[in-house]
């Protein structure tokens, strides 16, 4: 809520006096306690921050004396919700927020449509539930922020209509950094610009309404993600106003102060001159030397050494890094241990002392550059974005002195960071963008863990820093449910705690693209828009206390019986298993080294790569990415001989590169034989997620006698995928349904918008000769509702029909159905509960489009259909990595399911060898096809 700041201190004085008057004549004058905690809560804000104090007990007495049949009950609750919720805002005590929260719903739940008051309980509501979300990350919050703003906004009085528009937009500028919803953004930047225009020049709230705007365009900016720096511009121009049109006032001058620099660094950098530089750190400087700095003055001193850094490295000058050095250091000197900024300035420091070292060759600059990212990721305290800055860099230099051991020490931390970043608390969209950020974290760290000589370690890298998301949704690392069940109080409290810890305050109001050379840009900006209380002291003593608390309920749960590995990754030990009965070829592309793991029951053995080029796989898999794209599009024959003759070059690329290294490794380990057929499960990492492994060799158009030669996986392997060890090893763990499989099939050849799928018929008659008491849904019958249910009470499935992949958003991946989709994400969902309490189900067929294919941007996290049933609990499943001909794909699902026959028994068991054999079948008659015969592939044990 917005207060004027340009009234007279003796008329608040004044008012305070005559308020006190009248209670002392009545007590129990409700109305004037109201009056006297707004009263009070001004002059708190402007001169005795003591008077906060009575303030609140002021608000308090009026809610006390008041029934909750007493028309003022709303009234007072929301006077008490605003009150509090402002101490909160100047002293960050958690306490307060708790119980303005709790009065703000009081006061909205107890406020009629047409009560005279309602208008006046909106409002000072309004706020409480954004800090609530600020600080908590609860959408619900931002969500009644934004309705109460509306209906406030609606309002006629035009008091009201000002406040509103401020509180408003600054609440939709906030949904939009969480949801990305571009309408919100939008709508933010035309409440700025329509409020701005409707006041005076002069108006009080003039400043603060263009604080909101310069935030809205950054987000607006950030949001585009591509080279229009229009809105930047304005942000800069209207910064300048801000800080202009505002030479006193208080601490909110160094922090807008901080926050345009920022934005000229910002604009320096995107614009690549440094004409703006100087004029940033002149505010920078300005921030630092004001002269109510207080308790930011530390963290004015870590912007202006970041700007500093930013300024030296654009100018290739070895004075300006000296004295980035020196105000880093002054900064650090600020910050108490347990400080969330000092994470920030740490390093920012060994950022500078890094450059430092590179022009004086000085060894101890080097030294102290690693201890400075050592302790920064090590901050229980500090923002995640920045502890994962710090140990990308320190592991980035490390690699790049080749040192083996320090390289594997500083990946390590960045990828044990990785369930942090992605914190399930918050919403999909972020985790998915703050992962994408990172890719190929895990693979690099693996890439040193091999160098190092440690590949046992690189197997438990690769397992702990891929699959982030689908550990979280399906809770198979992180989650806390197993430990409710034994200790319900001490899981709630380490759920509540972590959530607390790692919310919304702890991450930056922005999310920058990153653009080259805008990484340290970057941090600066969302530092600076973080808002000023970062550095305050009693929140930095609240988020230790957290952490220590979250360190205290982590051992305590560790000495619970069976908890001694609670929350800590799987170790090789535990993986080993996974790997009975063949072997795990994990296969690692990064842009240090690639190397195939080969993991079996016995041994674990690394087979370098030297001609698999990460860049280059990555082109491949997104030129293949393309042409399927382009023949899905409603490509003609000529898109159709595109896809047939990339394949073809792909094929033999990877049989060169990854496939004839691999099987001879293989028969090395396991043993050879002219006819021995490798059973295998391939696990690749990145790009090659999107690449069919189990397809490389070279055919040309005589399958016998490539067969013979066996220069081809197929030749060589019976091969099945898996997203991680885990993922194979639970499906091993889950038991198998007894009895004859209770089985149902979904077919869809025609929908509307959709090429007709004539053969569907067909494969339905096939499967049903072959599973006794196939269930059958079609037509009106293939609901969204009724798949779901049928999935849930059915330990085998089949579907027939249509699915779609979003290229960019793989968790929108799903199934078409007659009344919508049913996405990679409602399957996790629902049938994740499934999977814990009944132990699953056996055999899940999805005889459609690219259901095993994921995202480009997020290839280890294995975003797809296929994952998401095996997720859920299903031991075997069979998808497809492209689009596959209606006709072949029949045949196939009807040899495969004569091929899980034994005898009367149907055994999903056989569900990869029954493939393999109907693949061969396709195969042997069009070797040099294999768009028609490559795209299926089987997951499971």
């Amino acid at each position: 809520m917005a207060y004027n700041d340009s009234g007279d201190e003796s008329l608040l004085v004044r008012a305070e006096g005559v308020a006190r008057e009248i209670l002392a004549a009545d007590p129990s004058r409700v109305d004037v306690l109201a009056a006297l905690s707004t009263v009070l809560m001004l002059r708190g804000r402007t001169s005795d921050p003591q008077l906060l104090d009575a303030a609140v007990a002021a608000a308090e007495k009026s809610t006390a004396l008041t029934p909750p049949d007493d028309p003022w009950w709303p009234y007072v609750n929301a006077q008490l919700a605003l009150v509090v919720g402002f101490r909160f805002e100047q002293r960050r005590a958690v306490s307060d927020l708790s119980q303005a929260k709790r009065h703000a719903d009081v006061a909205v739940a107890a406020v009629g449509e047409g009560d005279p008051v309602r208008i006046d309980v909106l409002i000072r509501c309004v706020n409480v539930y954004r800090l609530s979300f600020e600080r908590f990350g609860q959408l619900a919050d931002i969500d009644t922020a934004v309705r109460l703003s509306r209906e406030v906004h609606r309002s006629t009085d035009p008091d009201h209509l000002l406040t509103a528009r401020q509180l408003l937009a600054l609440c939709l500028v906030m949904r939009f950094a969480r949801t990305g919803s571009p309408g919100d953004i939008d709508e933010a930047v035309a409440h700025c610009r329509s409020g701005l225009a409707a006041m005076p020049a002069r108006h009080v709230d003039r400043a603060a309404l263009n604080g909101v705007l310069v935030i809205a365009l950054v987000q607006r900016w950030v949001g585009l993600d591509d080279d229009d720096d229009t809105d930047l511009h304005e942000a800069v121009r209207v910064s300048r106003q801000v800080v202009a049109d505002l030479p006193n006032i208080g601490t909110v001058r160094a922090q807008l102060l901080a926050t345009h620099g920022a934005l000229l660094v910002m604009h320096s950098l995107s614009s690549n001159s440094p004409a703006h530089l100087d004029e940033a750190i002149r505010s920078a400087r300005e921030a630092v030397d004001a002269p109510t700095a207080g308790t930011q003055r530390a963290g004015h001193l870590v912007n202006l050494a970041h700007s500093l850094l930013i300024r030296a490295r654009m100018s290739s000058d070895p004075a300006g890094v000296s004295d980035a050095v020196d105000t880093g250091m002054a900064a650090l000197a600020g910050f108490s241990p347990g400080h969330p900024d000092r994470a920030r300035a740490l390093n920012v420091l060994g950022t500078a002392l890094r450059i430092r070292y590179l022009i004086d060759h000085d060894p101890r600059d080097l030294d102290t550059a690693v201890g400075m990212w050592r302790s920064s990721s090590a901050s229980r305290a500090g923002a995640i974005e920045i502890r994962m800055t710090a140990a990308r860099t320190w592991a980035q230099t490390a690699a790049e002195a080749g040192d083996a051991e320090l390289a594997l020490e500083a990946y390590g931390t960045a990828v044990g960071l990785l369930p942090l970043l992605a914190w399930r608390g918050l919403d999909r969209t972020v985790q998915e963008k703050r992962l994408t950020a990172v890719t190929g974290l895990a693979g690099d760290a693996a890439a040193w863990a091999i160098a190092a000589g440690q590949p046992e370690r690189a197997v438990e890298l690769l397992e702990q820093g891929r699959q982030v998301l689908w550990s979280q949704a399906l809770q198979t690392r992180s989650d806390l449910s197993a430990l409710a069940a034994v200790a319900p109080a001490l899981a709630a409290e380490l759920d509540r705690t972590r959530r607390e810890l790692d919310g919304t305050e702890a991450s930056p109001i922005v999310e920058l693209p990153a653009r080259p050379g805008w990484e340290m840009g970057r941090d600066l900006l969302t530092s600076a828009l973080g808002g000023p209380y970062r550095a305050d002291t009693e929140d930095a003593g609240h988020r230790r206390r957290l952490a220590e608390r979250w360190e205290d309920l982590v051992a305590e749960a560790r000495r619970q019986p069976g908890f001694g590995s609670f929350l800590r990754p799987p170790s090789f030990a535990a993986l080993r298993p996974a790997t009975t009965g063949g072997a795990v070829v994990l296969v690692n592309a990064s842009r240090w080294r690639s190397d195939a793991i080969i993991v079996t029951p016995d041994t674990v053995r690394a087979v370098p790569l030297p001609w698999l080029s990460h860049d280059t796989a990555q082109r491949r898999a997104v030129a293949f990415l393309d042409v399927q794209r382009a023949v899905e599009g409603g490509g003609g024959p000529a898109e159709r001989v595109a896809l047939r003759q990339t394949l073809v070059t792909l094929q033999r690329w990877l049989w060169d590169t990854v496939g004839e290294a691999v099987c001879a490794a293989l028969d090395d380990v396991l043993g050879s034989a002219p006819d021995r057929r490798h059973r295998v499960w391939w696990c690749p990492t990145g790009p090659l997620t999107m690449l069919p492994l189990h397809a490389a060799g070279r055919f040309g158009a005589n399958a016998s006698l490539a067969a013979k030669r066996r220069i081809s996986v197929a030749a060589r392997c019976v091969s099945s995928y898996t997203p991680s060890l885990s993922v194979l090893l639970r499906a091993r763990a889950t038991p198998v349904p007894s009895g004859p499989p209770r089985a149902f099939a979904v077919g869809l050849g025609t929908l509307p918008g959709q090429a007709p799928l004539p053969a569907v018929s067909d494969e339905l008659r096939a499967v049903s000769s072959h599973v006794p008491g196939l269930r059958v849904l079609s037509g009106r019958g293939a609901t969204v509702e009724g798949v779901l249910t049928a999935l849930e009470r059915h330990s085998w499935a089949h579907f027939a029909g249509h699915g779609d992949q979003d290229f960019q958003r793989p968790s929108a991946a799903a199934l078409r159905l007659v009344d919508g989709r049913l996405s990679v994400l409602d399957l996790a969902g629902r049938l994740a509960a499934r999977s814990r309490s009944a132990g699953g189900a056996d055999l899940a067929y999805l005889s459609a489009c690219r259901t095993a294919a994921g995202g480009r941007d997020l290839p280890d996290e294995a975003i797809q259909l296929t994952a998401a049933l095996q997720m859920a609990g299903f031991r075997h499943v069979i998808g497809s990595q492209w689009a596959v001909a209606d006709r072949v794909a029949a045949q196939v699902a009807d040899d495969v399911y004569a091929g899980l026959r034994a005898g009367e028994q149907l055994d999903a068991d056989a569900a990869a060898v029954a493939l393999d054999r109907a693949v061969d079948r396709v195969r042997r008659t069009h070797p040099d096809r294999p768009e028609l015969w490559a795209a299926l592939i089987h997951t499971g044990p």
